[in-house]
Parts: C-alpha cells; structure tokens; sequence
C-alpha cells in the first residue's frame, strides 16, 4: 500500500490567504479605530484638565477680591465681556490679575503680578489657560441681573462673576459662576 501525499493546491491556498488578509484587515480597521477614540480620549481629558485647573485658580483669586481704598486708581476689580482686571489678597501681599479672552488666538490668558503695582497693563507673568476657544465672555451680578461690564460706578464689587465659554468641537458652551466676597 502506497500513500500519496497530498499537498493544499493552489486555489486552496489562495482561498485561505484572502480569507486571511480579509480579517487581518478587519482587525486592522477595529484596531485604529479604537487607537483614535482612545486618543481622541486623551485630549478630551487633558482639555478637561486644563479646564478645571484654570477655572480652580480663577475661583480661588476672585474669591480673595479685596476692597483697595488706598490704590492709585481706587479701584480693584474692572470687569468687560472680553477681561478683567481684579485685586486679590495673597498670603504675601495683594495681586492682580487680568483674564482677557483673546478670540483671535482662541484663548482665555491670564496676567498676573505680585505684589500688585494697581496697573492694568503692566504684568509680570502671563500664561494661556484656555485654549481653542470659540467663545469667551464674562459677565457680573449685583445679585439680581447680570451685566456685560462692571466698573468704579457701580460702587461695591459685584455678587458673582460668570464666565461663558465654548471650546471649538463642543455642543454648547460651559458656563462657570463664582461668588464674590461681600463686606458685611
């Protein structure tokens, strides 16, 4: 008894080949898809991050707004759609900082000194806390209806700050509110 060996033919081996190349790329596109979502995760979070970080330091300085009766100027918080300027009291000394939405860079930057010199345009430091931005205003309370602009005339710092703001590729725009210390 003789045994034949019997190898795969050709069209065996190129059925099994296509089938092959057919879910390797299958598997392919499922892999860079998920690659994408999972980078396009990423920059989500970090943008959430950033977000968080730069919303936390604005609370904390404008939740530190002092009255300065004694500055140059006499004032201590001027307030537009597109920044403001505020004093602040740190542990040291008291500060300033400017928030300035700059649509053209799509950017919310923040200018900062300490101790304060009670200049709006002068800064010793300035950093982007937002980015990519599409829209960017602040708007003041006096506790019962919100402004576009707040100043000395108003004679007492305003109830709440309000910042809107739309990052590009974003459904709608975030809104984040915070309150202002009163003198009892």
């Amino acid at each position: 008894m003789e045994m034949r060996q019997r190898g795969f033919t050709l069209v065996e081996v190129l059925v099994a080949l296509s089938i092959f190349m057919v879910v390797m790329g299958l598997v392919l596109v499922a892999f860079v898809q998920i690659m994408r979502s999972f980078h396009q995760g990423q920059e989500i979070s970090a943008r959430e991050q950033r977000e968080r970080s730069c919303l936390f330091w604005m609370s904390k300085d404008i939740s530190s707004i002092v009255e300065v009766p004694y500055s140059p100027q006499n004032y201590y918080l001027k307030g537009e759609q597109d920044e403001f300027f505020f004093i602040f009291a740190r542990e040291s000394a008291l500060a300033e900082s400017r928030y300035v939405c700059n649509l053209l860079d799509q950017t919310l930057e923040r200018y900062s000194e300490e101790p304060t010199d009670y200049d709006a345009a002068s800064y010793q430091k300035k950093e982007v806390c937002l980015q990519d931005l599409v829209e960017c205003a602040f708007s003041y309370s006096d506790g019962l209806t919100w402004k576009p602009s707040w100043g000395q005339e108003e004679g007492e710092l305003p109830r709440m700050v309000k910042i809107t703001f739309k990052p590009k590729d974003t459904p709608q725009a975030k809104e984040f509110i915070v309150n202002v210390p009163v003198s009892p």
